[in-house]
């Protein structure tokens, strides 16, 4: 059994968990549940964690969208990732009870393994216009089923947009994107199916100043760092979690 949210020593934790992941947020674009879902479900157990760091998320996505960056070419080219992403991310919602989250993380860690190893060795192959319309919507599947089931979709999608060699802001603003659809999706499927019925409105609002302060403390961050190192971090953050997920799906 799940323990019960109140405002206690274990929810003042997820807060500065919810600062701490926002930063890296604001500074690779990408990191927030991937660092709130694992150490706050040690606090407020894992269904409660993946449903109240949705909100957030969202919220955080959005101050980044906010900030701007971009051009429409540039959204178009990665529609059909989008999609993949809404359509995953409906199909994972309705499964985060009955998916084995084991299985699921094995699959992905092992991916976006391959993608970051094969990006730190420069080996990562040059995609062709023709071939990003099919690996585009596959990988947006594949991570809006991740995100859907667990709240976690950057591994997949960070390593395939890095593997793309995009610049620093338009990577971050790409991703975000990707991330704000997803979320959005994941918060109303998960409210249609009444899992916000346990957890009152006002924790999943008391988690938007420290994302707030967390994200502007990555922007400021992310303008300081040279694109080669932007870069480099980025594939180490996906490395470090796709092993995490790869020991979480072994030891299940």
């Amino acid at each position: 059994m799940e323990p019960v949210l109140a405002p206690n020593a274990a929810f003042a934790l997820v807060l500065l968990v919810v600062a701490f992941a926002s930063a890296v947020k604001g500074a690779l674009g990408f990191g927030f549940p991937l660092i709130a879902v694992p150490l706050s479900a040690t606090l407020i157990g894992a269904r409660t964690a993946v449903v109240l760091i949705a909100v957030s998320v969202v919220f955080s996505n959005f101050l980044v969208l906010f900030r701007g960056g971009g051009t429409a070419s540039e959204f178009r080219r990665f529609a059909g990732l989008l999609a993949g992403v809404v359509v995953g991310t409906v199909i994972g919602a309705q499964l985060l009870s009955r998916l084995d989250p084991g299985v699921l993380s094995l699959l992905v860690g092992v991916t976006a393994l391959l993608l970051a190893g094969l990006g730190l060795l420069n080996k990562t192959p040059h995609l062709s216009i023709h071939a990003e319309r099919i690996a585009g919507p596959t990988v947006g599947l594949a991570a809006g089923v991740m995100g859907g089931s667990t709240g976690i979709f950057a591994p997949l999608l960070a390593g395939y947009l890095q593997s793309l060699q995009l610049g620093k802001r338009v990577f971050v603003i790409r991703l975000t994107a990707l991330f704000f659809a997803g979320a959005v999706v994941q918060v109303l499927s998960y409210y249609r199916l009444g899992l916000y019925r346990q957890v009152p409105l006002a924790y999943p609002l008391a988690t938007f100043v420290p994302a707030a302060v967390g994200t502007l403390g990555g922007f400021w961050v992310q303008d300081r760092l040279p694109v080669p190192l932007f870069r480099r971090l980025v594939l180490l953050l996906v490395l470090a979690v796709s092993l995490r997920l790869i020991w979480s799906g072994v030891g299940r």
